[in-house]
C-alpha cells in the first residue's frame, strides 16, 4: 500500500498566518460561485420564459456539478501538485462563471452551471493543503479558519448576488465572479507554495485506492456516516424553513425569508473554535457537545411557532452544533495519512454532500406529510443516527 503511506518527511512545520487567512478568503470566494444563482432563480425565470420549477434545475445542475466535482476531481490533489490544480480550477471557473453570463438560453445555462459546481470544488483542495501544511498542534484551528471562511463566503453570496442584480442584471454578478477568479489564479500561483506530490499511479489506481482507504480506515467510515447524518439534520431544516416561515403565525415575505440566511454566521464564529478545542482536547468532546446542541436546536424549534426569539435560538444553536463537531470530525479524518489529505476529505465531504442531499428530500417529504413536527423529527432521528459510533467511546 505505497499510495497511502505517511511521509514524515514530507510534513511541513506549520502555516503561516497570511497564507492561512488567505486560503480561507479564496475558499468562500470561489464557493461563493455555487450559491450566486440561489436569490437570482425569479429573475431567470422571467428571462428565459420558463417555470420557476425550470428555473430551480439552475441550481440543482450546480450542486450535482459540486458533487461530481468532489468525487472525481478533489483526488487529483493527491496526484498533481496542489497549486498547480488550483491555478487551473480558478482559470476554469472564471470560463464557467463567464459561459453563465453569456447564456441566452435555459440550457445552456444548466450546462454552465454544472461547470460551476465542478470548479467550485477548488475550495475542497485548500482544506486538504492548509491541513497539510499546518503542524499537528494547530490543525483543527487551521480546518475551523478555513471552513469560517466557507461558511462565510456562502452566506455573503446571496446577498451580493441580489444587490448586483438589483444594480445592474442579473448577469453582472458572473462577470463580476469571472474576474474574482482570474484574480485568484495569479494569487495562487503567486502565494501557495509549490510541492511535490504524493500519489505514485494513474487516475485509475487513485480512484480505486479511495474505496482501500474507507476499507481500511473505520475512523473514515465512522466519520462519513456522522457527517453524513448531521449534514441530512441541518439540510431538512433550511430545505423547508421558508414553507414554515411564509404561512402564519409569522407570514413573512421572501426577503424578510432571506435575511434569516444571517444566522448561519454563527456557525462560522464557532469554527475556529471548534478546531482549537479539537486541537486541545481531542475531537470526542467538541463532537459530542455539537451533537447535544444540534438535539436541543430541534428540541426548541418544536416550539418556534411561539416566539421568533425561540426559532432564531433554534437555529443558532443547529447551525453552532453542526460546525462544532464538523471541524473536529474533518480534522480527525485528515491526522490519518497526511499523503492522503485530499483523498480523505474527498470521502468525508462526498458522504457530507449526499447526507446533506438526501436531508433535503426526507425533509421536503416530512413537511408534505406531517408539517413542521415531522421536520424536527426528521433532524432529530438524524443527529441521533449520527450520534449512535460515538455512544460508548473514550476520549482520544
Amino acid at each position: 500500500m505505497p499510495d497511502i503511506k505517511v511521509s514524515v518527511l514530507n510534513q511541513p512545520a506549520g502555516i503561516s498566518s497570511f497564507l492561512k487567512y488567505f486560503m480561507a478568503i479564496a475558499c468562500g470566494i470561489v464557493v461563493a460561485n455555487l450559491y450566486y444563482c440561489q436569490p437570482l432563480l425569479g429573475s431567470l425565470a422571467d428571462t428565459f420564459d420558463v417555470s420557476e420549477t425550470s428555473a430551480s434545475w439552475i441550481n440543482i445542475s450546480s450542486q450535482l456539478g459540486y458533487g461530481l466535482g468532489l468525487f472525481f476531481i478533489v483526488p487529483l490533489g493527491d496526484m498533481i501538485s496542489r497549486r498547480r490544480l488550483l491555478i487551473i480550477m480558478h482559470i476554469l471557473a472564471a470560463l464557467a462563471v463567464t459561459g453563465a453570463a453569456l447564456s441566452n438560453s435555459i440550457y445552456t445555462l444548466y450546462f454552465f452551471s454544472v461547470c460551476i459546481g465542478v470548479t467550485s470544488t477548488a475550495c475542497q483542495i485548500f482544506v486538504p493543503l492548509a491541513a497539510h501544511m499546518a503542524s499537528d498542534e494547530e490543525r483543527g484551528k487551521v480546518i475551523g479558519v478555513l471552513m469560517g471562511g466557507l461558511l462565510t463566503g456562502i452566506l455573503v453570496s446571496r446577498t451580493l448576488s441580489g444587490l448586483a442584480a438589483d444594480t445592474w442584471g442579473w448577469r453582472s454578478i458572473y462577470w463580476i465572479a469571472a474576474i474574482m477568479m482570474l484574480i485568484l489564479a495569479v494569487l495562487c500561483s503567486r502565494f501557495i507554495p509549490d510541492e511535490k506530490h504524493s500519489f505514485e499511479g494513474n487516475y485509475k489506481t487513485l480512484m480505486q485506492s479511495l474505496f482501500r482507504l474507507v476499507r481500511q480506515e473505520p475512523v473514515v467510515r465512522e466519520s462519513a456516516w456522522i457527517g453524513a447524518c448531521l449534514f441530512g439534520a441541518i439540510s431538512a431544516f433550511w430545505s423547508t424553513m421558508a414553507f414554515f416561515l411564509e404561512k402564519p403565525p409569522y407570514s413573512f415575505s421572501l426577503s424578510a425569508i432571506g435575511l434569516f440566511g444571517f444566522i448561519g454566521a454563527s456557525g462560522a464564529l464557532v469554527s475556529p473554535l471548534a478546531g482549537k478545542l479539537s486541537d486541545t482536547k481531542g475531537a470526542l468532546i467538541p463532537m459530542r457537545w455539537g451533537m447535544i446542541g444540534m438535539a436541543v436546536g430541534y428540541l426548541i424549534l418544536f416550539k418556534s411557532s411561539v416566539s421568533i426569539v425561540i426559532l432564531i435560538l433554534g437555529i443558532i444553536l443547529i447551525d453552532m452544533g453542526l460546525q462544532a463537531a464538523h471541524i473536529p470530525n474533518l480534522t480527525r479524518v485528515s491526522a490519518l495519512h497526511p499523503d492522503a489529505r485530499t483523498r480523505l476529505n474527498t470521502i468525508y465531504m462526498t458522504s457530507f454532500f449526499i447526507g446533506g442531499t438526501l436531508g433535503s428530500i426526507i425533509g421536503s417529504y416530512a413537511w408534505n406529510v406531517s408539517g413542521w413536527t415531522g421536520v424536527c423529527f426528521t433532524g432529530l432521528i438524524m443527529v441521533a443516527a449520527g450520534a449512535l459510533p460515538l455512544l460508548g467511546k473514550r476520549k482520544k
